[in-house]
């Protein structure tokens, strides 16, 4: 807000406190001059509560001096009859303890709204209020972020209908009925379209207001996935080149083997069918190991996600040839925030346990 108009509303607001106290001082003159003392007396609410609420640090002091002004016009009038006496510094009483009250809530509601006023103005997050309309939701006020997010400066939007910065018109009904169900609603993904037409991909949160208005904080996260997105593709082309390159290289070891084979039946020198066993079993052992990356090489391609051990688990094992070996997972509910082939590192643990494990029986899996 702007120092000239804050000092405005300032003077304002001290001018229409002091009219307000001038009204009824004479309003209650008058009515002592008549006679009437125990209706007029409630005008100085008005004054009170202005003057408490417009400054509440100076509205304890306010009403402690309206009060003491009250009983200097009122007590005069008395004629010395204790209940009229009574009455007045009842009441005077009464003014300063609404006074005081009215400054203690005033001075919590400041402390409030200014601390929203913190959050709102100084989040990394825009943030955005938007109001019903006839003709659709509207934006009612945005902070700095928020109108950088949508090209603009924040006096500009407010007005605005929030359709027009939707990439996908039926977002927002979306958006609503989310609200409408869970009564709010956080890390909703969406695209908005800025003023100049670019594309701008935000995560959004918000829920309902008392008073039917919407109050939504949205982060930026175009770099993100961007970032995700040249990951996904450069993935994508290693894992091309990985399958490439193992396709060049299983044929390789296939023609090998072939030619293993053939030298093993040529020659009958057991020293050079020695060394020909030993390059087949180191060719195999390659082979072995090339098939293994295929396994792989998908890896990170997809998403990772939330994954339910025990039945991840009971779904490896019963794919597995596992001879008077048992597998136990004690792993009740837990879930792990993993890769989609999360599978294959269970099913690689177990195989190898049991083919490695000479005297195994049993497999356990457990957690701590």
């Amino acid at each position: 807000m702007p120092v000239e108009h804050r000092a405005t509303e300032r003077d304002t607001r001290i001018l229409l406190a002091a009219a307000s106290v001038v009204i009824a001082f004479a309003a209650n003159v008058a009515g002592l001059l008549a006679g009437i003392t125990s209706v007029i007396p409630h005008l100085f609410y008005l004054p009170i509560i202005l003057a408490t609420y417009w400054f509440p640090r100076r509205g304890t002091l306010f009403s402690l001096a309206l009060s003491i002004g009250y009983l200097a016009m009122a007590l005069p009038f008395t004629g010395g009859d204790v209940e009229l006496i009574v009455a007045a510094l009842a009441r005077a009483v009464v003014f300063s303890v609404i006074g005081a009250v009215v400054s203690l809530l005033s001075l919590r509601l400041r402390e409030e709204e200014q601390r929203y006023r913190g959050v709102f103005n100084y989040s990394e997050a825009g943030i955005f209020i938007v109001a019903p309309e006839e003709s659709g939701p509207c934006i009612e006020e945005t902070n700095y972020v928020g109108a950088a997010l949508l090209g603009s400066a924040a006096k500009d939007l407010i007005g605005e209908p929030v359709a027009r910065f939707l990439d996908d018109p039926e977002t927002w009904r979306d958006f609503e009925e989310k609200i409408r169900r869970d009564k709010a609603v956080y890390g909703y993904e969406t695209t908005l379209r800025r003023q100049d037409g670019a594309a701008v991909q935000v995560i959004v949160s918000g829920g309902r207001l008392p008073d039917g208005r919407v109050i939504l904080t949205l982060a930026d996260i175009t770099a993100r996935k961007n970032a995700e997105d040249a990951l996904r593709q450069t993935n994508a082309k290693l894992s091309m080149m990985g399958r490439l390159t193992r396709n060049d290289l299983m044929a390789a070891i296939s023609v090998l083997i072939r030619q293993i084979g053939r030298g093993l039946d040529e020659f009958s020198d057991p020293a050079v069918h020695r060394y020909l066993d030993g390059l087949e079993e180191d060719a195999r052992f390659v082979q072995r190991r090339a098939e293994i990356t295929r396994d792989y090489q998908d890896l990170g391609l997809r998403p990772p996600g939330w994954q339910p051990l025990q039945g991840l688990i009971r779904n490896v094992t019963s794919c597995l040839l596992l001879p008077g070996v048992s597998v136990r997972s004690w792993v009740e509910r837990l879930e792990i925030f993993a890769d989609p082939m999360l599978d294959r590192v269970f099913s690689n643990l177990i195989d190898n346990a049991v083919h490695h494990g000479k005297t195994v029986s049993q497999v356990v899996i457990t957690y701590q």
